[in-house]
């Protein structure tokens, strides 16, 4: 068994700082001051990182000097002259940062130990306290230097190499620094689906919310290679399946259904099996769900392929809430899916229903208030974008086959509306030209 500190190694690592300051900017990357188990040493850590960024040169004067004695009242100068004089080698610095690094993860491992046993014996559900106990193991080495807090200064020098990238993208025409959604105008407004982001897809029942979401997830598994979690509450797998197929090999869903492929669509089936085949998307349509489950499923399913690329959850109004009435369990469940967007890192896509509120105005294209249940889902989400059909209320619409998809919330971006072919047969939207793309609203400047 080993201890859970190690003075010597916390001395080895503030030492070999103060022999080689050129060492402060490298151990700080990879160490957090909480890492240190003995107080004295942390504060003394803290107190060299912050005369680095001050630009301060770093020596055992100048610490002194910044500092006359530490909090247990030790003189500083004195302290770190000890620790200084008795630093076996400056060339292990980074083995010695590893072991108080590797300590303090260990410190983490027996605390949560702790934790999961408290865990255990609340009264709760199980589906509960599993996915307490995972956020617990999973949060392990969030004391790392990423975790504290950042000035902005420091945030900008990293956010110069963003907006290099960004730039070099542009010069090469590539202006979208998220996952397409595989509709090029739609892109154009949301500028990819982002890590962290809640963009919730609404719609009256008929108009396909599944259909554009199930496209997204298909477009970001096959063509653009990462792996999807789809957690569908309302279809089984077969049917999701068949979908799948249907938008992939454009073969008519009901031809699949009842076996009366062509030839040429049976050439097209064998096409799109072999593209979904070596897809990444995981399916659970188990039909009971609570958020927690969900978080949990998430957290395993990123284990298991080593990323997730973005979770379809469909739909919000069929996750099992707490029992507290139906708005606070659904404000409840929209801060929870941001939550598991930023925590994940990737973003979610839950598609809701909306309320009978358009059906009753002339313009039946729905806006914001008709979000059903939760005023919490408009304020967490980063887009809202709505599936409207004119012909499902207007069966002699001049807009007969196209799908409007409006976007009413974009936090990082502007408002309008996109126009698409809806193939229903074939359970797919498909761009259109450019030209029926309607001009962006003005966004409001807060």
């Amino acid at each position: 068994m080993i201890e859970l500190h190690s003075l010597e190694a916390e001395h080895g690592v503030i030492g070999a700082m103060l022999k080689q300051p050129h060492l402060i900017s490298v151990i700080a990357d990879e160490l957090s001051p909480d890492a240190f188990a003995y107080s004295v040493n942390a504060e003394l850590y803290r107190l060299i990182l912050d005369l680095e960024s001050a630009g301060t040169p770093v020596d055992i004067i100048t610490l002194g000097e910044a500092r006359e004695c530490l909090s247990d009242e030790t003189r500083t100068m004195a302290y770190a002259g000890e620790i200084m004089l008795n630093t076996p080698s400056v060339a292990n610095a980074k083995e010695y940062a590893r072991i108080v690094r590797e300590r303090a993860i260990s410190r983490q491992i027996a605390d949560a130990a702790s934790g999961i046993e408290q865990i255990a014996h609340e009264n709760c559900s199980i589906e509960d306290k599993i996915a307490q106990a995972q956020a617990l193991v999973l949060s392990l080495d969030a004391g790392g230097a990423d975790g504290e807090c950042q000035m902005v200064g420091d945030i900008l020098r990293d956010h110069v190499e963003v907006l290099q990238e960004r730039h070099d993208r542009a010069q090469k025409g590539d202006t979208m620094d998220g996952l397409s959604t595989g509709i090029p105008d739609l892109d154009q407004y949301m500028q990819g689906l982002k890590p962290g982001q809640m963009i919730v897809v609404a719609g009256r029942p008929a108009m396909g919310k599944t259909t554009l979401a199930m496209n997204i997830a298909a477009d970001v598994a096959i063509k653009q290679n990462r792996p999807v979690l789809v957690i569908s509450l309302e279809m089984t797998k077969s049917q999701l399946m068949d979908r799948l197929i249907a938008a992939v090999g454009g073969i008519p869903l009901q031809n699949l259904k009842d076996g009366s492929c062509t030839h040429k669509e049976s050439t097209e089936l064998a096409a799109a099996t072999l593209k979904l085949r070596d897809a990444k998307i995981a399916v659970s349509d188990v039909p009971v769900m609570t958020m927690p489950r969900i978080r949990s499923i998430a957290r395993r399913q990123k284990h298991r392929m080593g990323d997730l690329g973005l979770i379809v959850i469909d739909y919000l109004g069929l996750v099992e809430g707490e029992g507290k009435g139906r708005v606070d369990d659904v404000t409840t469940m929209s801060r929870q899916m941001k939550l598991l967007a930023r925590e994940i890192g990737c973003p979610v896509l839950p598609l809701c229903q909306l309320n009978r509120g358009c059906e009753s105005r002339p313009d039946k294209r729905p806006v914001l208030s008709d979000l059903r249940e939760s005023g919490a889902i408009e304020q967490d989400a980063d887009i809202v974008m709505f599936v409207y059909r004119d012909e499902v209320y207007f069966p002699n619409s001049e807009k007969k086959g196209i799908g409007e998809i409006l976007i009413r919330k974009n936090r990082d971006g502007e408002i309008g509306s996109v126009f698409t072919a809806f193939q229903g047969s074939k359970s797919r939207f498909v761009p259109l030209a450019s030209h029926y793309r309607e001009q962006p609203e003005q966004k409001e400047d807060w």
